[in-house]
């Protein structure tokens, strides 16, 4: 299987598993943007050629997680937007935290290979940890944001309208702020534009092939509705 086939299956997978959290209940769909979220930080340095240039793994899960939230926020509202990405946002500091507390053991002989790799996995330069932080916060919170006032023009009206303005504008933001703060002056400019370009495609692209999930979702009675 090719790699732009594989993201392709994994983006489907992955969103149609938002859809089934979502089916069982607002609890689920506020794990499973947790646990999407410590998914994207342990994969994210993964880079593979994706129609002949460097993608990270990240961006195909990280893109869905803006899907589930635009469905907590289109179900529960704002509010529980809100709440949802600060949950997330600490559950991913925690888990950071952890990891590299634990990086500081030092091993014993038998356990040295793992060891080291696990120093490559989350070893993260302090500068891209603190960008990856800052800019999920913003982006987040603004997406909801950004949902919710679209959901209010339209009064109601063209669900489509709201999940990709909301989420392509956001994701706009997002690799513009992170790029810049993670990477700029790092490497040549060429090299960081082409960077930038490619993750910011790959998201947007991402995002338009989540509408049908979107609408799939609000066909869907969470197990935990009330009667």
């Amino acid at each position: 299987m090719s790699n732009e086939a594989l993201a392709i299956l994994i983006a489907i997978f992955f969103m149609a598993c938002a859809v089934g959290a979502h089916k069982l209940g607002r609890n689920w769909l506020q794990a499973f943007i947790s646990i999407s979220y410590i998914i994207t930080i342990c994969i994210a340095t993964k880079f593979f050629d994706f129609f002949g240039v460097a993608a990270s793994a990240g961006a195909i899960t990280y893109a869905g997680i803006f899907l589930a939230t635009d469905i907590m926020t289109e179900k529960y509202g704002k509010q529980a937007g809100y709440q949802t990405v600060r949950i997330s946002f600490a559950v991913g500091l925690l888990f950071v935290a952890i990891t590299q507390l634990t990086l500081m053991f030092t091993p014993m002989e038998m356990s040295q290979g793992m060891s080291d790799s696990m120093d490559v996995v989350f070893g993260s330069t302090v500068r891209l940890l603190l960008a990856g932080y800052t800019v999920y916060l913003i982006a987040q919170h603004f997406d909801v944001w950004l949902y919710h006032k679209i959901d209010i023009w339209t009064k109601g009206k063209h669900l489509w309208l709201r999940n990709n303005g909301s989420t392509i504008t956001s994701q706009v933001l997002d690799s513009v702020l992170f790029f810049t703060l993670a990477f700029y002056g790092t490497m040549p400019n060429d090299v960081f534009f082409q960077v930038l370009i490619v993750g910011l495609s790959m998201k947007i692209g991402i995002a338009l092939l989540d509408t049908p999930f979107m609408y799939l979702s609000k066909k869907i009675t969470p197990l935990d509705a009330k009667t």
